[in-house]
């Protein structure tokens, strides 16, 4: 079914974790120049379109999650909603954070517990 561009920003999936791997390492799970990538085949996809995805560069040490989530295009109706969800999986901090503002991907439970060391926390508005 094809979906507006417009339409598919209106909502974010987000990841938020720590990893200990080496940003160059990190930024291998994204790589799509070789075939599918490992991300790609954990969400179940072919390909995902890099103009919906943004990787934020690994943080130096873990932050609270309150601060990682000024990288994300979210909503501000939702940042505590993000917040309970990360304390559901016990995440309190995080050294990383990606998103996907595509609402035509379809995460299907039950979600793999780890994504390159994050956690899936779930689709929110982004306030497009």
């Amino acid at each position: 079914m094809y979906m507006h561009a417009l339409d598919r920003m209106k909502k974010v999936h987000i990841w938020i974790g720590n990893t200990l791997l080496p940003e160059d390492d990190y930024y291998k799970y994204f790589d799509q120049d070789n075939g599918t990538c490992p991300f790609c085949l954990d969400i179940g996809i072919e390909e995902y379109d890099e103009d919906f995805m943004a990787i934020i560069p690994l943080f130096e040490k873990e932050i609270d999650i309150k601060e990682i989530l000024t990288e994300v295009v979210l909503d501000d109706n939702e940042i505590e909603s993000v917040i309970n969800e990360c304390k559901n999986k016990n995440i309190n901090k995080a050294n990383a954070v990606f998103y996907i503002t595509d609402a035509s991907v379809i995460i299907n439970e039950p979600y793999l517990d780890n994504y390159n060391g994050l956690k899936y926390i779930g689709l929110y508005n982004t306030g497009n």
